[in-house]
C-alpha cells in the first residue's frame, strides 16, 4: 500500500515538472489593430467611461455579441488607439460610451470605422494570423450623437405572404432618425439607425422590438440581409418595394414604449 502512494506521488511528481517546463503560460494576443480616434462635440451627460469595441457579427444582436476592449480617455480631440484581438474577421469596430449610472447597450456605440464615408456598413477588418497588424482604421466620434441609454422601444408586427427568395439569411426591423427620398436623397448611416430583435426567415408573422432612444423617428423599415452583401440603397428600395417601409414619424420619449407600423410585406 505504502509502494503504492510512493508510486502515485513520484508519478504526479513527473507529470507536474514536465508539464511546467512545456507551459510557457497563456500566450498573449499579438494580432492588432491601429489608428487614430477624432474627436467632436460634446457628450450629452458625463461619461463614465469610454472604450473600444468591436464584433464578428453585423448586426450584433445583443450585448454578448460585442468584444469590449480597453477604456479610452473621454476627453480631448484625438487619441492614439491599439486594439489587440484574436485573429478573425471584424464586421464592426467602434467606439463605445458609458454616461454615469447607466449600463452598456448596442446604443452605447458612438463612433464606427467606415471605409470612405458613413454609410449602412461600417468597414470590414481582417486579422488573418495571430501576427497580424492593421494600421490607419481612423474613427470619428461626434459626442454629441451619442445616445443615452433608457427603456424606450417600439413595438409592432410584420405578417409575410408570398414565396420567401433563397438570398435573405435575416430580417431585422430599424427605424432611423434620418432618412428622406425627395426632394433630395439623405441616407442614415448606422449612428442613426436602432435595430430591432432577429426576425427568423421563412415567418409567416412576427412581432417586432426595437431597442430606442428619446428623440423623433422619421422612418421605419423591414431590412433583408442577404449572404457576404453590405447594406446600400437597394435594400431600402427593396423594402418599400414589397410593403416594407413607413414614413409614419415616431416620437418616443425616456422609458417609452410607442406602438410602430404593422408591416405586411408581400413578396413576388
Amino acid at each position: 500500500m505504502k509502494n503504492t502512494i510512493l508510486y502515485t506521488i513520484l508519478f504526479a511528481t513527473i507529470f507536474l515538472i514536465i508539464t511546467c517546463d512545456n507551459d510557457h503560460g497563456i500566450k498573449p494576443i499579438n494580432s492588432n489593430i491601429s489608428g487614430t480616434i477624432t474627436y467632436t462635440g460634446e457628450w450629452p451627460a458625463k461619461a463614465a467611461e469610454v472604450r473600444l469595441v468591436a464584433a464578428n457579427a453585423f448586426p450584433p444582436s445583443d450585448l454578448s455579441d460585442l468584444i469590449i476592449g480597453e477604456s479610452i480617455p473621454t476627453t480631448g480631440s484625438e487619441y492614439n488607439y491599439n486594439f489587440y484581438l484574436k485573429p478573425g474577421t471584424y464586421n464592426v469596430l467602434g467606439v463605445a460610451w458609458r454616461e454615469e449610472g447607466s449600463t452598456w447597450d448596442i446604443l452605447s456605440i458612438s463612433g464606427l470605422y467606415f471605409e470612405g464615408t458613413d454609410s449602412l456598413s461600417p468597414g470590414v477588418v481582417e486579422l488573418p494570423n495571430e501576427n497580424s497588424q492593421v494600421t490607419d482604421i481612423d474613427i470619428h466620434v461626434n459626442r454629441s450623437s451619442a445616445k443615452r441609454i433608457t427603456n424606450s422601444k417600439i413595438e409592432g408586427s410584420i405578417t409575410f405572404e408570398g414565396a420567401w427568395p433563397d438570398s435573405i439569411t435575416e430580417v431585422r426591423v430599424i427605424s432611423t432618425t434620418k432618412f428622406s427620398l425627395f426632394p433630395t436623397l439623405q441616407l442614415p448611416t448606422l449612428l442613426d439607425i436602432s435595430f430591432s430583435n432577429s426576425i427568423p426567415v421563412e415567418s409567416d408573422s412576427a412581432q417586432y422590438v426595437i431597442n430606442a432612444y428619446p428623440s423623433r423617428f422619421i422612418a421605419t423599415g423591414v431590412l433583408f440581409f442577404k449572404e457576404d452583401q453590405s447594406l446600400s440603397i437597394n435594400d431600402i428600395l427593396y423594402s418599400s418595394s414589397v410593403g416594407g417601409l413607413s414614413f409614419a414619424p415616431i416620437d418616443i420619449e425616456e422609458n417609452e414604449t410607442v406602438e410602430g407600423p404593422d408591416f405586411i410585406v408581400k413578396f413576388e
